[in-house]
This record gives C-alpha cells, sequence and structure tokens, in this order.
C-alpha cells in the first residue's frame, strides 16, 4: 500500500526455511502489526480482525484531507489498513478478506468473500466470480466462466447443452452441474466452512469489464452493479 510504503511483510527475510503457506510472512524489522478484533464480530474467528501497522514506513497523514486522515490513523499513529488478518502466535501474519465487503447471513454468520472467491478463481471453468449472500438463508456465486473450459468439460461429462453461451449459462442443468464441481473441487474445508460453502449459482456469458461498467479502472468488480445487473436471478434464489 502507499499509506504503508515500500512493505509490511515478507517471506525470505528471515533466513531459510522460514517461509510459511497461507501466511504473507513475518512484518519486516521496524515494522509493528496489531490485530483490531473490534472490525470483525464473529465469534468463531475471534481472532481475526482489521490490520493495523505502526512504523517508519507509515504516512502522517493525507495532504490536506484531515478528517480522511483521521479515518484511518489511529491515535497512537497507527494504519487501518482495511484488511482483515490474523497474527500467528509465532508472528506470521496472514490476510483473510477486506472489512468493508464482509456479510451476515440470516443465521448471523459473518461470511468474508475475498479469500473465498480467489479460490473459486483457481477453478480452471471460472474466469470472474463474487460470493455474496447478505441477509439471506445461504451464500451464492455468481460466475462469469471459461466458456471454452466449460463447453469442453459438459461435453466430457455428458451434459447436454445446446444454443450460444446465453443459452448455456441461463440452462438449468449447466448450472446446477457448476455448482457440483465447484462444491466438490473448490469449496472444501478448511478454506471453506460448511455455513459459507454457496447453495446457488448464477452463471454470466458475458465478460466483466471497464466497457460494461462492472470493472474499475484498477480492475476491481463493481459489487454492486453486479448484483443489480442480476437482481432477477437473485430473487429467485431459495
Amino acid at each position: 500500500m502507499t499509506e504503508t510504503s515500500p512493505l509490511v511483510s515478507a517471506h525470505g527475510w528471515m533466513g531459510p526455511g522460514g517461509s510459511r503457506l497461507r501466511t504473507v510472512g513475518k512484518p519486516v524489522n521496524g515494522v509493528r502489526v496489531t490485530i483490531d478484533t473490534s472490525a470483525w464480530d464473529d465469534p468463531e474467528r475471534p481472532e481475526e480482525g482489521e490490520i493495523i501497522v505502526h512504523g517508519p514506513n507509515v504516512m502522517q497523514g493525507y495532504w490536506n484531507l484531515p478528517e480522511a486522515t483521521a479515518e484511518v490513523m489511529t491515535e497512537d499513529g497507527g494504519f487501518r489498513t482495511g484488511d482483515l488478518g490474523k497474527l500467528s502466535a509465532d508472528g506470521y501474519l496472514s490476510i483473510t478478506g477486506r472489512v468493508k465487503s464482509q456479510f451476515k447471513l440470516e443465521n448471523g454468520k459473518y461470511v468474508s468473500p475475498a479469500p473465498l472467491e480467489e479460490n473459486v478463481k483457481l477453478s480452471p471453468l471460472v474466469e470472474q466470480a463474487v460470493l455474496d449472500g447478505r441477509n439471506m438463508r445461504n451464500t451464492y456465486l455468481i460466475i462469469h466462466p471459461n466458456m471454452h473450459a466449460l463447453k469442453k468439460s459438459l461435453g466430457e461429462a455428458g451434459v447436454v447443452a445446446s444454443g450460444d453461451d446465453a443459452a448455456l449459462c441461463a440452462n438449468d442443468e449447466v448450472k446446477s452441474w457448476m455448482l457440483k464441481q465447484l462444491q466438490d473441487n473448490s469449496m472444501l474445508s478448511p478454506t471453506w466452512k460448511g455455513y459459507e460453502v454457496a447453495r446457488n449459482i448464477i452463471l454470466d456469458h458475458e465478460e466483466w469489464s471497464t466497457d460494461n461498467d462492472l470493472m474499475t479502472p484498477s480492475l476491481k468488480v463493481k459489487l454492486r452493479n453486479i448484483l443489480v445487473l442480476h437482481e432477477d436471478s437473485i430473487a429467485a434464489l431459495k
């Protein structure tokens, strides 16, 4: 982040054998990381919270923007990153999501979608994905598939689906097959908890881009626009 340049944590500097999977390493010398657990209200993950960075790499504030500065700086000079994370007992930092992107299901369970979405996008069948379910009983996925890979896999699985890409993505049998593939291969424990596993799926045949106003110039998904685009399909979910 620009506000914490040049870096907060890294692998490698601790020496041979010091790296650890599913972490971003340890904070570098002179940098201190704390976790504000009040930013994440999930009793099942009490160790997680907002990552706050302290050190000489932290900015003093935004130029001529005192209110914006006050929103992200702690009283002791720490910077609120907006990232959810946790620290292991021996100091390894893990990033688990974004504070603002978390949502709560109907049963009161909290879900941080970002790491789950990234895990789904590792599937060769998936190009783009968002996970939602706020105030609903279950989570659901909106997927822009890799159409070439999807058609090939459907053929190999003996799933008969004809028509253009739009018809393929609207086909209930295709959606059920796709959801089952992701549940069996991309939504596994311990990365996914039971209540996080999507029970429904919406397939979008069009790529999300800046041209159709579904991506920002920095190539982040415009979630609100995605949800509006598919509001009828979302309303029909059970």
